[in-house]
């Protein structure tokens, strides 16, 4: 049977086509497929980037390790250049204590000999410079304009000689002679300085000696 169509053109149904819509499936198809290849472009960006940052932390990871390492060295350099110059110091002294032993043994005369040789410490009042508690220099007074002086009590070693002594041949004081040589010899009284002496008469083994203790200040 055949269907014959009398309305007029501008009445008859549109005849839809699907053309359109494949058009807008390819494009967004494209969008996707674009889309799809930045994501992946990105993400693979991303993972470099990720193994560099992994890469840099890692060998920012071993310069720590290095800096770490190079503390522990500077102290230990710091800690052996004090272990050194304590152990020269101590060589020093000992150097010095030698030498200086070794010289009053030379000025001793032959007529004396040492019962004991040690170090002490006393006492001693001196005075020194008042000090500003803010600025730490010393105060000055107003009336006159000299520094202020305050008297303090300070600690310092004692080279403590004693022994027993009797005259010399010509009758002369061993122990004189013992005190102005320590005092007149320069390289020895440039360490210790002569500031007290007990004489006392005894007898030793049934002689008559006198007994003598010298005490010096070392270090003058």
């Amino acid at each position: 049977m055949i269907k014959i169509n009398l309305l007029p053109k501008e009445l008859r149904p549109v005849q839809r086509t699907p053309i359109p819509h494949i058009v807008s499936l390819l494009i967004l198809a494209g969008a996707l497929v674009f889309m799809y290849n930045i994501f992946i472009g990105q993400r693979t960006e991303l993972l470099i980037v990720d193994g560099k940052v992994q890469k840099m932390t890692k060998e920012l990871d071993g310069l720590q390790e290095a800096v770490e390492e190079h503390k522990e060295l500077i102290k230990q350099k710091s800690l052996l250049q004090r272990k050194i110059l304590a152990i020269q110091e101590i060589l020093e002294g000992k150097t010095v204590w030698s030498e200086q032993l070794h010289r009053l043994a030379t000025l001793t005369p032959e007529n004396i000999w040492y019962k004991r040789i040690r170090i002490t410490s006393k006492k001693f009042a001196e005075e020194k410079p008042t000090l500003d508690k803010k600025t730490g220099a010393p105060v000055v007074d107003a009336k006159t304009g000299a520094v202020r002086m305050t008297r303090v009590s300070v600690d310092k070693q004692i080279l403590e000689v004693s022994g027993y002594a009797i005259d010399d041949e010509h009758g002369l004081s061993s122990t004189s002679t013992l005190a102005a040589r320590t005092t007149n010899d320069k390289d020895f009284s440039n360490y210790f300085m002569l500031y007290n002496s007990k004489i006392v008469d005894t007898d030793f083994n049934g002689h008559p000696v006198r007994e003598f203790t010298f005490e010096y200040i070392i270090g003058g």
